[in-house]
């Protein structure tokens, strides 16, 4: 059997409407005035631009000088083999859909890799990294996508078809999801010169007149917003230049990540590079590059992440306001509406949607938006954020990292960005039965957005007592992330104290080994999207008719499933089966604890316990009908027994 990938569409797509993924205004076009499409123009420097995240020589074999790479992803390491396997490096490089045919073909693309054992940052230094053992997944790592379609229309949720097919060609399985491509960044506000639209709270620090777009080569080739974009990049470069004495505005193209370390752009997960560990790449005795740095920077600077949060969570203008405020808890009432809510977007807009995807993009998109949470509500405000395991590190003490495995134990220990992330079970802390929402210091969600009853989940996924903003960790895993056991092969030993740690989300799996993503949708983007036509609902409509978490037992099985507690979560089988109909009166007389667990304490019904869709249910001899998100009780069908 092999997987493989095309591009698809939705007839429903809200961007057709002419408004973009916020609601905020018009969808972003990129038709020039001749009538042609820009699309991006990435592949134009990224021979030079990412070179150095690459040991020498590395990437020109993937991208040759001179070779079309147009639609050509970046060669992504297979970081099994090299920490798990024979100690080789190989990389897989993915294609975008039609690239052998612009505008015309849509040929599937093969997912080029096939994983057994997923390591994440398992060098040794690395005290918080694991190895998530049997993902066996197909993967089709680092597919080019840009956020223009072939009509110019920007849409940061385009569809890819993913099918399993056999040895002849039969498609086995098939299912349209989204794949997030995002180039919004709203960097521009404060540091566009004013008569680009800029506020002037950056750009009135540059010594000298501010760069515009006037400044830009390729003016009227390409949409105003690039134009823009480069105008504003101009003047933050100067600004490093005066602050730092470098020289960057002479040294294009500028990828800040070569100095400034993330995870995200360490495809190998070598860590943090530069002239005071490089050296030759040596894998099984031979040499396969003379660099391991290859130009980067990163041992005497502080990270990506630390460098943007801190610095720009601690900016005020010239009354020592914040520039970027801090995020007033919700004030939430008996209907579950956030009574405040505009002003916490407002809040949201100046904060994390000027650089991450966006007023336009909305990349918070899903269920717990849908709750009215926001970004600081997971993550904590920027400098929280940033302050990182590279908080220390300085030209004068270079390598000055706190790499331990105690981030969520010992206030002292700082993150590490894309490591170390609120997690589900964060705020979805338990079940009716054993949860902290009694707990000192946690945010409790009072009622939920149709104003059921809840005081199960929280709101908040960290203490408000907490400085540093660490991630709850329940010890009721119900609803939790994987953890790392005493066996994993990244483990050094029973006082290891990484064991106990949560898995990230993206990687962690629930029933039978299934991921959970499967089940509830990418990480920002948890089903359902409140806009019901969203691209992101395609497939949970596909595979089960309706839209929101995949709970319907037909998905994958077939026939009535019988009496169980087998099922995600240790959920019963749902829908209109033997076991609502009668099957579940012995099971709740022997172990009626495990009925409260969702329906309550009393059988009352909880938000745990809310129908997924619309349901008739038959039982002794008569219909029950449930409108979508009740909760179901006892009394529904028959006396309260519990």
């Amino acid at each position: 059997m092999s997987v493989v990938y095309s591009a698809a569409s939705n007839p429903l797509d809200p961007i057709l409407s002419g408004i973009n993924s916020a609601g905020s205004g018009p969808v972003s076009s990129s038709m020039l005035p001749d009538g042609s499409v820009f699309k991006t123009n990435f592949w134009d420097g990224a021979q030079t631009a990412y070179d150095a995240f690459y040991p020498s020589g590395i990437l020109p074999a993937f991208y040759p000088p001179g070779a079309n790479i147009l639609d050509l992803g970046l060669p992504m390491p297979n970081v099994e083999q090299l920490y798990l396997g024979d100690g080789n490096l190989s990389a897989d490089q993915q294609s975008m859909p039609g690239r052998h045919g612009p505008y015309t073909d849509n040929l599937t693309e093969l997912f080029e890799a096939f994983v057994m054992d997923q390591p994440f940052f398992t060098n040794p230094a690395f005290k918080f990294g694991y190895v998530k053992e049997g993902v066996n997944w197909y993967e089709a790592p680092g597919i080019p996508m840009t956020a223009y379609d072939d009509y110019g229309r920007e849409n940061p949720w385009p569809l890819l078809r993913v099918q399993a097919i056999d040895a002849a060609g039969t498609v086995l399985a098939s299912n349209d999801t989204v794949v997030p491509i995002s180039g919004e960044a709203n960097c521009g506000i404060c540091h566009n010169a004013p008569v680009d639209g800029g506020n002037g709270e950056a750009t009135k620090n540059l010594v000298g007149e501010p760069s515009t777009v006037l400044d830009d080569p390729q003016l009227d080739a390409v949409p105003l917003d690039v134009s823009l974009e480069y105008a504003a990049d101009l003047n933050l470069i100067r600004l490093h230049d005066q602050k730092h004495g470098t020289d960057l505005q002479n040294s294009t193209p500028v990828v800040c990540q070569t100095c400034h370390y993330t995870p995200a752009l360490d495809l190998a997960q070598l860590g943090p590079l530069g002239p005071e560990n490089d050296g030759p790449l040596v894998l099984n005795g031979v040499t396969i590059s003379d660099s391991m740095a290859n130009g980067r920077d990163q041992v005497k600077h502080k990270s990506m992440s630390n460098v943007m949060h801190s610095h720009h969570g601690s900016v005020t203008d010239d009354n020592g306001d914040k520039l970027f405020p801090d995020m007033p808890p919700a004030i939430k009432n008996d209907l579950g509406i956030v009574e405040n809510f505009q002003q916490r977007r407002d809040v949201l807009e100046a904060t994390c949607y000027q650089c991450h995807p966006g007023r336009r993009t909305d990349c918070l998109r899903g269920a717990m938006s849908n709750g009215g949470m926001l970004c600081q509500d997971c993550h904590g405000n920027m400098e929280q954020v940033g302050n990182d395991f590279t908080r220390g590190v300085s030209p004068a003490t270079p390598g000055k990292f706190e790499l331990g495995g105690d981030f969520y134990t010992n206030a002292d220990q700082p993150r590490v960005p894309w490591a170390n992330e609120p997690g589900c079970g964060s705020c979805h802390t338990g079940d009716a039965m054993d949860n902290l929402a009694s707990s000192a210091n946690t945010m409790v969600n009072n009622v939920d957005a149709d104003a059921n009853v809840d005081g199960i989940r929280l709101f908040q996924a960290y203490l408000t007592s907490d400085a540093k903003a660490t991630p709850i960790v329940p010890t009721n895993k119900r609803f939790a992330e994987n953890v790392i056991e005493a066996n994993n092969p990244a483990v050094s030993g029973p006082a290891d104290p990484r064991i106990g740690n949560p898995m990230l989300y993206r990687i962690s799996t629930g029933h039978e080994g299934i991921f959970c993503e499967a089940c509830h949708g990418a990480t920002h983007g948890i089903w359902p999207n409140k806009n019901p036509d969203a691209n992101d609902n395609v497939a949970a409509v596909q595979l089960q008719g309706h839209t929101g978490t995949v709970s319907e037992c037909s998905t994958c099985h077939t026939g009535d499933l019988g009496n169980t507690l087998e099922g995600p979560h240790g959920m019963h089988p749902v829908g209109d089966t033997s076991f609502s109909n009668g099957g579940h009166e012995d099971l709740a007389e022997k172990k009626p604890d495990a009925c409260r667990a969702c329906h309550g304490v009393n059988g009352e019904g909880t938000v745990l316990a809310r129908a997924a869709t619309d349901r008739t249910l038959s039982n002794e001899g008569k219909s029950i009908t449930l409108a979508r998100g009740e909760p179901v009780t006892c009394t529904h069908c028959h006396e309260n027994e519990l």
